[in-house]
């Protein structure tokens, strides 16, 4: 005979006559439905702080620099992105512009085919982390850690001081987010790209499943106060909006982080 069970939980059902593990999955279900529900309702009426404004974000990124890459690193290695950085920036060649390169996460990934890298972000802070790591590079390493020839500039990412078909490779990771115009933004990587060149993008953006994205969407505001990016842009719709022609995509994490191998779509409308 099955030993009778009752139990009366949060969610006031009572659970009679049951075998133990049925029961037992039962009231798990019961008691992880109503803390879902407690969660749910408590985000909801939870105030949301107003979005910030452009100035406002650059600000938080200045705030964020000295200590960016100690907040990140470990998400970034167990989550398999810092693997992902490095794949991409593996595939650059010739003379190479990284657009908000931030605190310098890629220096070291770039290979011995670069023969001039070009950093450029709108936030000094971020940059003069990024001017310490190479100071170290030269001193610790040698050039054999990050390409000889670097050039840290601050820059709007969508008007960028270079004329057209600049350079070979142009490289974004993780910038789209933060971009006020992320669309020009592409645009401008296009131009300044060669023909025949590469624009690489290592992004994140709205998921492929509908309640993470509406969680990403619910969490926006929490998510750009905190780190001054969207979490939850359409990345491969504003690519395509951009003219830039995708050559590889690759997913990951949900559909939240996107690697896209793309050519700028020269003598085309963009």
């Amino acid at each position: 005979q099955p030993r009778a069970v009752f139990s009366v939980g949060p969610a006031h059902s009572v659970l009679c006559m049951l075998p133990v593990g049925r029961s037992r999955l039962a009231l798990a279900g019961a008691s992880l439905a109503y803390g879902t529900g407690l969660f749910v309702a408590y985000e909801a009426s939870r105030p949301k702080p107003p979005l910030l404004t452009c100035e406002q974000r650059r600000d938080r990124f200045a705030e964020l620099a000295q200590g960016y890459d100690g907040d990140v690193h470990c998400d970034e290695q167990s989550s398999g992105i810092l693997a992902w950085r490095q794949e991409l920036v593996a595939q650059a060649r010739g003379r190479v512009l990284e657009i908000a390169g931030g605190t310098g996460r890629n220096l070291e990934h770039f290979p011995a085919a670069v023969s001039e890298l070009v950093v450029g972000d709108n936030c000094e802070a971020m940059l003069q982390v990024a001017a310490r790591r190479v100071a170290e590079a030269r001193v610790g390493g040698g050039a054999a850690c990050c390409p000889s020839a670097v050039t840290l500039a601050v820059m709007d990412a969508s008007a960028l001081p270079f004329a057209d078909d600049s350079f070979d490779t142009v490289v974004d990771t993780f910038g789209v987010c933060s971009f006020e115009a992320p669309v020009q933004a592409l645009r401008e990587m296009g131009r300044c790209c060669k023909p025949g060149g590469a624009v690489l993008l290592l992004e994140h953006g709205a998921s492929s499943l509908a309640p993470l994205r509406w969680w990403q969407a619910h969490r926006l505001n929490r998510h750009v106060d905190r780190w001054g990016c969207y979490w939850n842009r359409d990345i491969e719709g504003m690519v395509a909006e951009s003219g830039l022609r995708v050559v590889s995509v690759q997913r990951r994490h949900l559909g939240t982080t996107v690697m896209l191998r793309c050519e700028p779509a020269k003598g085309e409308a963009s």
